[in-house]
């Protein structure tokens, strides 16, 4: 990876950054280009001028990714700081014409510089929204500044501490791809957005703040995908206003998805080209609402990062299975269901309190055979705390339980308290020398479930007398 270096000879920040640099490492004085020295594949390059306004400077320079050294200002953010950002013109103030209005993004190497600074010293460590120029440079770039004031802009450390990020550049692989998204929404300091990167595998591209949302348009957005070379959305949603439903209606329109932090996480090692894909294919659905977890089981993950033909067209058909069958079963051993799932080729959606809504599964496969394994395995496990019976003829499942019921115990005269603990438990008691025993008050509770779909009724009657059954 070709790297160079961009320092302003009008920049305080810029020269303190390129001092530390000439310290840091034995350069070699160059004698032709606009490169002054070289170090490996590391080139240093002094500009005379401003550095926002470089535009079109990469067109004179062989390298791979350039970095503006800069200073960073802010008359709100005080104390010392490191920021990090992308360049481009989203206001339409000094649109630059055919070649668009941003620069082109350098995700793996601002994801780097963050976490490089990061860990280097205590000083925090911004990711800003994109802004200023230049904006007509097709080589990948980025800025990485010290803020905020003067005084910070001069201070050594701060300028060795730059220097030592921008020397790892060199040394780390920075063409593995990595997956990666235009952020949206939030201040114009990108907390959530800096938070995300830190906390996952992926990478950001542009990013823009809830105040520059107005101006994108589709070809601004369009751009931003191209130039980041993202596969999918994030949204800071809390920070986004009115401008959100037609933003996302926009990405999604130019066919990428839009994904939440716990997507992001719950991908585990689904390979991200078919995990968006059935993100895709869930949201063609209609689903998940999002407040949902999309999971992946390991059987499916298997099969997909085998590349199996199922990577090749990722469409979702929900499985025909009743939905309270499932849950029942979760009840009753959720360890035992999970390890069923996982073993089927299925994604399942899981609700905030971990219970299972939905389950689906890739067209192509034998839906009808998944979903006699998944009934077999959830009627094994309802043995475990039910009386069971499956009629084939009729799909119904047929769930029988013993319930401790009030209304026979108050009927035997039975007070509400520890006594009906005691029956409740199966104890029997002792009321005016009246033995009163647990099966004079449960009742049996057979309930009918439609085994394809969520019609369940249910019937009550004393336990001992004969089962009643629900034909509906």
């Amino acid at each position: 990876m070709r790297v160079a270096i961009i320092c302003s000879e009008v920049d305080d920040a810029s020269q303190n950054i390129a001092r530390h640099l000439l310290k840091r490492v034995r350069w070699t004085r160059s004698s032709e280009g606009p490169a002054e020295w070289t170090y490996g594949n590391v080139q240093l390059v002094m500009v005379k001028g401003k550095l926002i306004d470089q535009e079109a400077l990469d067109q004179g320079l062989a390298t791979d990714l350039l970095v503006f050294a800069s200073r960073h200002q802010s008359e709100t953010r005080k104390g010392p700081v490191f920021t990090a950002h992308f360049t481009g013109d989203v206001s339409g103030l000094t649109r630059k014409g055919s070649n668009g209005v941003l620069a082109r993004a350098a995700p793996c190497a601002l994801k780097l510089v963050v976490e490089t600074l990061t860990n280097l010293s205590n000083v925090e460590v911004l990711v800003e929204a994109t802004h200023h120029g230049p904006s007509a440079i097709e080589t990948p770039s980025l800025f990485v500044e010290i803020g905020s004031t003067k005084p910070e802009w001069n201070d050594e450390a701060l300028g060795d501490t730059v220097a030592r990020a921008l020397l790892e550049l060199e040394s780390r692989s920075l063409g593995i791809p990595c997956p990666t998204a235009v952020g949206f929404g939030g201040p114009h300091y990108a907390v959530r957005h800096a938070d995300v990167l830190l906390s996952s595998d992926i990478c950001f591209g542009h990013i823009f703040a809830a105040y520059q949302l107005e101006y994108l348009t589709r070809e601004i957005i369009r751009e931003a995908f191209e130039k980041s070379q993202a596969q999918f959305a994030y949204f800071d949603r809390k920070h986004m206003g009115a401008e959100r439903i037609r933003i996302e209606a926009t990405v999604h329109d130019l066919g990428f998805e839009v994904l939440r932090l716990a997507d992001i996480q719950g991908r585990r090692d689904v390979s991200w080209k078919p995990y968006l894909k059935i993100k895709r294919a869930l949201r063609v659905y209609g689903l998940p609402a999002e407040a949902e977890k999309t999971n992946v089981s390991a059987s499916l993950r298997d099969a997909l990062n085998a590349r199996t033909p199922l990577e090749d067209r990722m469409e979702l058909t929900p499985l025909a299975l009743n939905p309270s069958i499932v849950k029942r079963a979760q009840n009753v051993d959720d360890e035992a269901l999970l390890k069923l799932i996982e073993s089927e080729k299925i994604v399942y959606l899981e609700r905030k309190d971990g219970t299972i809504s939905t389950m689906l599964v890739p067209s192509g496969r034998d839906a009808q055979k998944i979903r006699d394994e998944m009934l077999n395995g959830c009627v094994e496990i309802l043995k475990k705390r039910y009386q069971i019976e499956y009629s084939q003829q009729k799909s119904k499942l047929y769930i029988s339980e013993r319930k401790f019921n009030p209304r026979l115990a108050r009927s035997l005269g039975v007070t509400e308290g520890p006594l009906y603990a005691k029956l409740a438990r199966g104890e029997s008691i002792n009321i005016d020398d009246r033995i009163i025993k647990p099966e004079d008050v449960f009742t049996k509770v057979r309930k009918a479930i439609n085994v394809a779909n969520a019609d369940v009724r249910s019937t009550v009657t004393p336990f001992a007398d004969h089962e009643v059954e629900d034909t509906k």
